[in-house]
């Protein structure tokens, strides 16, 4: 803010001036102070400017928003860890969420920076600032899959340039945790972009149990998103750790999480509350961060602790509670109308300045960035002339095979065995079609003739089927769509989810995509997938940080050893 905005700031807010929006009545929650009181807000361009009970700064040309007496003013509702691009732009999840009283998230870049590196994060974040929903950034420092050209493709100078931009606030999200324990050199010197700065290091500790905490701790890490019991809440809180409850559409675990505050009161002040990379149709069923402040409000937490943990929190964290996270003067205007403390859905909803939405309807436009400049690649926009071939597929012979079996929607058990009924043909291919890393996958639906996506860690193509025909044909098709999903019976394509900008996305709305996603899941059942996320089990199916299996560019990929143990090979072209 310039000291020009400042001047007139004050200048309203001595009553000399005139506020360009007043919202006149309702009751006000201080997240500051746990008060409750009568107050109105004076707002000049994005800011406010007054909080209080005088009117002296209303003028001619003052909009004044009259709020019913018994309304309650809270502040815009803040995700402090966002994956903003899971089949949708993140313009299209801004509109939607903003009418949810939503107005802050701090966002993934993973998907801009695999596909476009620096220079897609740029063009995407300038566009993104403009939106009337605030995102800020967390530059990834590392792929979730290693790779040959992985240090190509992430430099440190890059993510240095990265940090520097305006709307950048962390390093994250950091998977390679038993980097970190270990001391890796490479590692810390990339977590340390971020502290040099003053950023935060977000993590993802999966898995990481009792006194490797401490070393975590040691190495950077500043929060975490993973716990998914209380007690994994109070191992990072008590080593310092600022611990985010999740509640999203892969994992569900707040009111478990939750349990954590009786154990230690103190944490209300300090943890925060994250739908992390929910699915559209899980948002559209049940809302986003008004759902997890609903779930803490039902599990008895105090209403006071429920908002903080959406508001104040998260921005006291990122070190941004000058400009975010309660309504007082200096910060942005972001307020919520709300019929009543228990309904944490707004009626209204005020970002930025000006009134965003109204019973549920979005009044204003969300910019949308120019996706051509994002991705500029021929292999980002999936332009490329080469096609897959049944061949692809096959397996070397052996007696045994590296076999990979789900045991839930993302976590997977190695196998050591001949092939066996029910097994599929499974495939990660590179997109530019160099190269195929071939593999065995079992539990996830055997009844399945071919499916191939570009929802996948690394964003290549993943290749799923008992028929290398079908998958072929799969691949084909997709290539012809520029991205998404594709399923094959025999000849015939029986499903499509089309991703056409990067692979990754939909031009459409949240809910367009939780329609598509609904036919995918329920097309998936019916061939015999048996877990509650398919999109999950996709595209972590290539992410080499979850146990115990993955298939990887490398090849099948023994997760807690570290060996290859089916290695990739040359694609044989046409």
């Amino acid at each position: 803010m310039t000291p020009a905005q400042r001047r007139r700031l004050t200048a309203v807010a001595r009553g000399q001036a005139p506020a360009d929006l007043y919202l006149r009545g309702g009751t006000l929650l201080n997240v500051y102070t746990g008060e409750l009181y009568p107050a109105n807000v004076a707002i000049v361009g994005e800011r406010i400017a007054y909080v209080g009970l005088r009117d002296t700064m209303v003028g001619p040309r003052t909009l004044v928003l009259d709020v019913v007496a018994d309304r309650i003013l809270v502040p815009g509702y803040i995700d402090p860890h966002v994956h903003p691009a899971h089949l949708i732009t993140p313009s299209a999840l801004a509109r939607h969420l903003l009418p949810l009283g939503t107005t802050t998230v701090f966002a993934d870049t993973l998907q801009f920076w695999e596909l476009g590196g620096l220079r897609a994060f740029r063009t995407a974040a300038d566009a993104l600032a403009r939106s009337p929903l605030k995102f800020y950034w967390m530059i990834r420092p590392h792929a979730q899959s290693r790779s040959t050209d992985e240090r190509r493709r992430f430099q440190i100078a890059d993510l240095a340039r990265a940090l520097e931009h305006p709307w950048a606030v962390a390093i994250g999200e950091v998977t390679r945790w038993p980097d970190a324990w270990s001391g890796d050199p490479d590692l810390l010197a990339r977590l340390d972009l971020a502290h040099r700065r003053g950023r935060r290091v977000e993590g993802h500790t999966a898995g990481a149990k009792g006194e490797k905490v401490g070393a975590i701790a040691a190495a950077g890490f500043t929060s975490d998103h993973e716990p998914i019991t209380a007690r994994e809440v109070l191992e990072r809180a008590r080593q310092g750790i600022a611990v985010m409850l999740r509640e999203s559409s892969l994992r569900p675990d707040l009111a478990g999480l939750l349990d954590a505050l009786k154990e230690a009161p103190a944490l209300a002040s300090r943890v925060m509350l994250t739908c992390d990379g929910s699915m559209p149709a899980f948002i559209r069923d049940h809302g986003f961060v008004d759902h997890l402040i609903r779930v803490a409000l039902e599990r008895g937490v105090p209403p006071l602790d429920a908002y903080r943990m959406a508001t104040l929190n998260p921005a006291t964290y990122y070190g941004l509670d000058a400009h975010l996270g309660g309504l007082a003067p200096g910060r942005y205007a972001d307020v919520c109308v709300l019929r009543d403390l228990s309904e944490p859905r707004p009626e209204t909803v005020v970002a930025r300045g000006r009134v965003v939405a109204e019973g549920g309807r979005l009044l204003v436009s969300v910019p949308e960035p120019p996706w051509r400049r994002v991705f500029t690649s021929a292999e980002a926009r999936l332009a490329v002339p080469w096609r897959s071939r049944p061949a692809d597929f096959r397996l070397p012979p052996r007696a045994r095979y590296p076999v990979v079996r789900l045991v839930s929607a993302v976590i997977t058990r190695l196998e050591d065995r001949a092939l066996q009924p029910g097994d599929l043909h499974a495939a990660l291919v590179d997109r530019g079609g160099r190269w195929v890393a071939p593999g065995v996958v079992a539990g996830f639906a055997d009844r399945l003739d071919g499916l191939a996506a570009t929802i996948s860690t690394d964003f290549n193509i993943l290749v799923l089927g008992r028929s290398p025909e079908a998958m072929a044909r799969a691949v084909n098709r997709l290539l012809d769509r520029r991205g998404g999903v594709v399923l094959v019976d025999g000849g015939e394509i029986a499903y499509e989810l089309p991703l056409p900008l990067g692979g990754v996305m939909t031009r459409g709305s949240v809910a367009d995509a939780a329609r598509w996603e609904d036919g995918l899941r329920a097309a998936l059942v019916a061939r015999g997938y048996p877990y509650h996320e398919p999109l999950f089990t996709l595209f972590f199916l290539s992410a080499d940080f979850l146990p115990a299996a993955r298939l990887t560019p490398r090849g099948v990929w023994d997760v807690k050893r570290s060996r290859v143990l089916l290695p990739a090979r040359r694609r044989v072209r046409a």
